[in-house]
């Protein structure tokens, strides 16, 4: 037998310039074979790994009916002035309207508040930029005050303070000295009523020093004193805003008539009266508030999303706590630090208020004074909300925001804020309901199935619903994904290429050594050799030569799948970075992790390469030779060559 294999390969041997040129050309069909093998399979696995560490959601905003100047009276100028515009809503759309056939939603949409929780632990450190309600007791206080003398407050007037029902001293109802006066003005109010010395009034005022044109005091005022006025005078800062967990507003019980009342005696005794000590009340509560998030998981909050949030000590709410509704939380970095809370503590949660419209980083930004805690702190029915849902959450993570706006959008973490598991608050919040709007992109959020964000929007055009804007990110997986199935449809024909030219190459090259061999067969077959012996002579140097060369061409195809795969990703990657949203992290961290190293491709893929040539060569080879053995060998030795 190894004669006869010895004698196939000095016969190939024989032809040196044939030979080197079936080798080349078998080993580059070998090379385009495992090249097209290699990137199919690390296409797929590409993609199998997107699915895990990429994730899509999707933001709900209601669009504006239209927008509304907003003016405001400046007594001093006696004109209004245009200080902005807002957006007017003439209905509320609500969720359900998203909930329709084909959406397959992996977390649905769900119009998300964010709660407050007060607890008199509750304390923000003097030197915190957030100060939520520290500097409030001077900037909002609730005083009994009296004229000097009789003055239309249509200009800076000069008050003495009596009491303070919530002030800059502390403690309710504390007597001032009678030395201590204010600067007042009824600057927003076109119409001021006249205030009566000897008269004691009590008012919810707010600070100002700013010279803004639409937060301006008087020309002349220090603005190191600045001047009071009614608080947030164009909307009566007393009055309720409280909604039906179906958007409507409930019509307040005591609606204020005057931005301030007259104090008498028994005053107190009075609605109106009780209604100015529960304002007081609630300031309390609203000084040691700090807002609660509640969520499905912190992929659908967009801070952690986009990687500008992180846990930086312990680990993230778990899937099934989030399912289950476990008591658990995350606490942001400044929370820790300012109370000492640790992982594995606990941190009671004592939620009061549910708000509906706004997010809870605009009403406590992480790296600025609040712009937007509650104006209206009172139920319809003149009282400070009280505590529906009273529980203990241990803290299983911490968190840390890298980039804290100065001016929330709203999508930030809020500062102080506690993320909590949204069906771990069992209890109804549908009489604590503070505030509502319309659904916006930072609280009414969703997850789809990655790669299906053209199907979600055909699916939703078919709703012809208007009004709703949905804006989908998915850090690039998107155009990844398709830049991918691209690769695979390159990969397919670089397979297919070497599928054919392999088969033509072994055509071509079996009829050279074996097709135009049949004298040789003749002569072997009049020697006195079997058809076995004929067969082992005239294969074994073909199964050699493709043997050498497919394993020549599949290690040199292995080795720069890899390559190739970065040279084709390249592009991809630089398109996701290029398409990224401006302030938030792109997918750079994920597609570090992606295998683009040839090594993540398994070496089976050579074998496979190596076994198909074989068994492609064995199957012509033997055709061809067939053929030859079919001959008589005296009719062939008859014959004269061409």
């Amino acid at each position: 037998m190894m004669r006869h294999v010895g004698n196939s390969l000095r016969q190939m041997v024989r032809t040196p310039g044939r030979t080197v040129l079936f080798l080349l050309l078998l080993s580059l069909s070998s090379i385009l074979l495992t090249l097209g093998e290699g990137l199919y399979l690390m296409s797929e696995q590409t993609v199998k790994k997107l699915e895990s560490v990429f994730t899509t959601i999707g933001t709900v905003q209601q669009t504006h009916d239209e927008m509304t100047a907003q003016k405001v009276w400046d007594t001093e100028k006696k004109a209004y002035l245009d200080v902005a515009s807002h957006a007017e809503y003439h209905s509320i759309i609500p969720v359900e309207k998203l909930y329709f056939e084909g959406a397959n939603y992996i977390h649905p949409p769900v119009h998300r508040p964010y709660y407050g929780a007060t607890h008199p632990d509750f304390t923000y450190r003097d030197d915190s930029y957030i100060r939520v309600m520290a500097q409030t007791r001077d900037r909002l206080p609730i005083v009994e005050v009296t004229p000097l003398q009789d003055c239309v407050p249509d200009h800076t007037v000069r008050l003495k303070l009596l009491r303070e029902l919530y002030g800059r001293n502390g403690a309710a109802g504390r007597e001032v000295q009678e030395w201590e006066t204010i600067l007042f003005c009824d600057h927003y109010n076109p119409n001021p009523k006249t205030l009566y010395a000897g008269k004691t009034y009590v008012m919810a005022l707010e600070w100002r020093r700013s010279h803004a044109e639409w937060q301006r005091t008087h020309t002349g005022v220090d603005r190191l004193s600045g001047e009071y006025f009614p608080r947030s005078s164009d909307t009566n800062y007393g009055l309720s805003t409280q909604y039906l967990p179906d958007g409507k507003k409930i019509p307040e019980q005591f609606p204020m008539q005057e931005r301030w009342d007259v104090v008498t005696e028994g005053f107190y005794d009075t609605p109106e009266g009780q209604r100015w000590l529960e304002l007081a009340k609630a300031m309390e509560q609203l000084e040691h508030t700090i807002p609660v998030i509640p969520t499905d998981s912190t992929k659908l909050l967009m801070s952690f999303f986009n990687g500008n949030a992180t846990i930086i000590d312990g680990r993230d709410i778990s899937e099934k706590e989030y399912q289950s509704g476990k008591r658990v939380c995350l606490i942001s970095q400044e929370l820790s630090q300012m109370h000492g809370y640790s992982v594995g503590d606990t941190v009671p949660l004592p939620l009061f208020f549910a708000d509906y419209r706004d997010s809870a980083s605009r009403d406590f930004p992480p790296d600025s004074l609040p712009i937007g805690i509650p104006n209206h702190p009172l139920n319809a029915e003149g009282k400070a909300y009280q505590v529906f849902d009273d529980n203990q959450y241990v803290v299983v993570g911490i968190y840390n925001e890298i980039n804290k706006a100065t001016s929330s959008s709203g999508y930030d973490m809020a500062g102080y804020g506690v993320v909590v598991p949204a069906a771990s608050i069992r209890s109804s919040d549908e009489n604590n309901i503070l505030d509502y709007g319309p659904m916006m992109g930072y609280n009414t959020v969703f997850q789809i199935p990655n790669g299906t964000i053209d199907q979600f929007r055909k699916a939703w055009e078919k709703q012809g619903i208007d009004g709703l804007e949905i804006n989908f990110f998915d850090k690039g997986f998107t155009s990844l994904k398709e830049s991918l199935d691209k690769i695979k449809q390159i990969a397919l024909a670089l397979s297919v290429a070497g599928i054919m030219v392999s088969i033509l190459i072994l055509l071509l090259f079996c009829h050279l050594f074996i097709g135009k061999q049949k004298k040789r067969t003749a002569i072997e077959r009049s020697l006195g050799m079997n058809k076995l012996s004929c067969t082992t002579s005239l294969l074994a140097g073909i199964l050699v030569i493709a043997l050498l060369g497919s394993a020549i061409g599949s290690v040199i195809g292995y080795i720069f799948t890899g390559s190739a795969m970065s040279l084709f990703t390249s592009q991809a990657q630089g398109q996701i970075y290029s398409t990224a949203f401006s302030s938030w992290a792109s997918a750079g961290g994920e597609l570090n992790e992606l295998p683009f190293e040839a090594g993540a491709v398994s070496p089976i893929v050579c074998l496979f390469t190596i076994a198909y040539l074989l068994v492609l060569s064995f199957g012509i080879a033997l055709a061809q030779i067939r053929q030859n053995l079919k001959s008589e060998p005296l009719k062939l030795l008859s014959m004269r060559e061409n």
